[in-house]
C-alpha cells in the first residue's frame, strides 16, 4: 500500500504523523511525510518526505493566502501523480487542505485525523470530503475514536514511576515553547521553603533567549535546573521525570500517558476554541493530571500544588497509574490496519 501522511508544522500535528510514518515504514508500507519548513524541524530522521511552502490563512491578504494555497496545490499534485497514493492521510493545519483536497479529486482514500478534543477549523472544513475519520477523542458516529499514533522512541524502554526521592519536574510547552512559563515556574518556587526547593530538580525548555538569566533565577533559588532551547530528548526526559509542567496539546498529552506519567496542565490560554483546556479536563476527570488555568494568581496556586505533591507523593503516584495507557505502543498500527480495512483486506 501506498500512504501519504501530511500534517502542518506544530508539534501537536507534525509528532503522531512521524509516529504514523514509522509505523507505516516498519510494516514495509511505502509511505511518504509531506510538511512544511516549520514541521521538517522535527523531521530529521525521517527518511522520505517532501517539504512545501507554509500556507496561512491571512485575513488581510486574501489574495496572497490563495496563491499560497493555490502553489501548495500544484506542487502536491504533481508529486502525487508520480506517486499515485492509495490513501492521504492528514494529520490538521491549515497546510494539510491542499494535499487532500488533491487527492480527493484524483480518486485516492482521504484520511483525516483530529487528535484534539474540538475538531480543529481545517479537519472541520475536510471532514465532508473525507472517507475515514479518526480522533483522539469520541465525537459523532461519524468519527472513529482511535488513540493518537506515539513516536517509537517512547516505547525503546520502560521505567516504572517512582517519586521516593528528588522530584524530577519535567517543564515544556510544546513545540513552540511557553515563554510566560519562565515566570510562573520560579514564581511558584518562590513560595517554597528553601527545604522543600532542595527536594526539587527542574528540567525546563526555554526557546525564547532567556536560557541563561532563567539558570541565574533557579540557581538563586537554591534549586538545581537544567535549561535547554528545545528537549529534543523528550522520551528520555519524561522517562526519567515524576512531574511534567506543560501545556495540554494533543501530541504532548499523549506522550505522557504512553510512559505513564503525571501532569499540571496549563492550557495556552489563545487555543482555538479553548481546545487545550478541554483536552486537559479529559486527564485531571481521569485522575491523571491537575488543570490550572494561566490568570491572576496562578504562580501562587502552582506553589500550593507542588507543596501538597511532595507532602503527599501517593498523589502522583495515583496519577501515573491512571495516566498509563498500556494500548498506546499499538495505536499507530491500529491506525493502519483500519486503513488496509477500508480497502478490503489489500496490503
Amino acid at each position: 500500500m501506498k500512504i501519504i501522511i501530511c500534517s502542518g508544522g506544530t508539534g501537536g500535528h507534525i509528532f503522531p504523523a512521524i509516529a504514523l510514518f514509522e509505523a507505516a515504514k516498519q510494516k514495509g508500507l511505502d509511505a511518504t511525510l509531506v510538511t512544511d519548513a516549520r514541521g521538517d524541524v522535527f523531521c530529521e530522521n525521517v527518511s522520505k518526505k517532501i517539504v512545501l511552502d507554509s500556507v496561512r490563512f491571512l485575513p488581510k491578504s486574501p489574495f496572497k493566502t490563495a496563491r499560497r494555497f493555490l502553489s501548495a496545490f500544484w506542487k502536491f499534485l504533481k508529486f502525487y501523480l508520480k506517486k499515485r497514493p492509495d490513501a492521504v492521510v492528514g494529520f490538521g493545519g491549515i497546510f494539510t487542505i491542499a494535499p487532500l483536497i488533491a487527492a480527493k479529486i484524483l480518486g485516492s482514500k482521504v484520511v483525516v485525523y483530529e487528535q484534539n478534543s474540538i475538531v480543529g477549523k481545517a479537519n472541520k472544513f475536510l471532514e465532508k470530503f473525507a472517507d475515514l475519520r479518526f480522533a483522539s477523542f469520541k465525537f459523532d458516529e461519524k468519527w472513529t475514536k482511535v488513540a493518537a499514533p506515539v513516536r517509537s522512541e517512547f516505547f525503546g524502554k520502560k521505567i516504572p514511576y517512582k517519586c521516593d526521592g528528588i522530584v524530577k519536574i519535567l517543564v515544556i510547552g510544546g513545540s513552540q515553547g511557553a515563554a510566560s512559563f519562565s515566570n510562573i515556574i520560579p514564581r511558584a518556587l518562590e513560595t517554597l521553603s528553601a527545604e522543600e526547593r532542595k527536594n526539587i530538580e527542574i528540567i525546563q525548555q526555554e526557546n525564547h533567549g532567556n536560557v541563561e538569566k532563567l539558570e541565574r533565577v533557579y540557581e538563586n533559588l537554591g534549586v538545581k535546573a537544567t535549561i535547554k532551547k528545545f528537549v529534543y530528548d523528550a522520551a528520555e526526559k519524561m522517562l526519567n521525570s515524576q512531574l511534567a509542567i506543560c501545556r495540554s496539546g494533543a501530541s504532548t498529552l499523549s506522550e505522557l500517558s504512553a510512559i505513564g506519567r503525571p501532569a499540571i496542565l496549563i492550557p495556552y490560554p489563545n487555543a482555538t476554541d479553548n481546545h487545550q483546556f478541554w483536552n486537559a479536563k479529559y486527564y485531571e476527570d481521569k485522575g491523571a493530571a491537575w488543570v490550572l488555568e494561566e490568570k491572576d494568581g496562578i504562580a501562587e496556586k502552582l506553589g500550593k500544588l507542588i507543596r501538597r505533591l511532595l507532602q503527599n507523593r501517593e498523589l502522583l503516584k495515583n496519577a501515573a497509574a491512571h495516566m498509563i495507557n498500556d494500548s498506546a505502543d499499538r495505536a499507530a498500527d491500529n491506525f493502519i490496519e483500519l486503513i488496509k480495512l477500508s480497502r478490503g483486506g489489500k496490503k
